[in-house]
């Protein structure tokens, strides 16, 4: 595949509901950053992380990659704020990108890769993923509605502005119920947990 897709994960909100602090919670020796910037690099995918509250804790919790660190200081604003940083640094080889929260950490590699793959055949649309005709997480959003994000003012912020190009939309099916689930909880977490060891029953 010659076309380049980014990655925006972003990992820079206030972890308001977990005990616990999101981005660097354990999973099987890692983080759960870890297992999302692994996804998208196994993918072929450029990494762009997006870090705000307690960067330097974020940095130094995760592995080295090859990856693109954007520290968002606004991101006491909220999440939009930190896409738009992440979007603002997408470099014009990028034919798309994807966004996924870092508390969404169990999408597996042959989402991202169908997601790609739809994204050839569609350059010029939206690619959403559906489990159970119910949109998840990561959208790819083709590079050209880029401006449209950075310059996106009104309220809903991502989900609005892409709601306003909801024409381009397209929702690929993929066999993958993570796609919708994300942790905002410590319950939340323990049945993470409790899913990545049926998947994994060596660890």
């Amino acid at each position: 595949m010659n076309e380049r897709y980014a990655a925006i994960i972003l990992a820079g909100r206030l972890s308001t509901r977990m005990k616990q602090f999101k981005p660097l919670l354990p999973l099987d020796g890692e983080t759960i950053t870890d297992r999302v910037i692994t996804t998208f690099l196994s993918a072929g995918v450029d990494v762009f992380l997006v870090t705000g509250h307690r960067h330097d804790d974020i940095i130094k919790g995760i592995k080295k990659y090859n990856i693109t660190i954007v520290h968002n200081p606004d991101y006491k604003k909220g999440m939009f704020s930190s896409i738009q940083a992440g979007v603002s640094h997408l470099k014009p080889l990028h034919k798309g990108f994807f966004i996924l929260p870092v508390d969404i950490p169990l999408v597996r590699i042959a989402t991202v890769r169908s997601l790609m793959e739809a994204a050839l055949e569609n350059p010029d649309n939206i690619i959403y993923p559906t489990f159970g005709g119910k949109r998840g997480h990561p959208p790819l959003i083709p590079s050209s509605l880029a401006p449209a994000i950075l310059e996106w003012g009104k309220s809903g912020g991502l989900k609005g502005a892409l709601e306003s190009y909801e024409k381009l939309a397209r929702d690929i099916p993929v066999s993958d119920s993570f796609i919708l689930f994300d942790i905002d909880t410590p319950e939340d977490y323990q049945k993470l947990l409790k899913s990545y060891r049926e998947l994994n029953p060596s660890t």
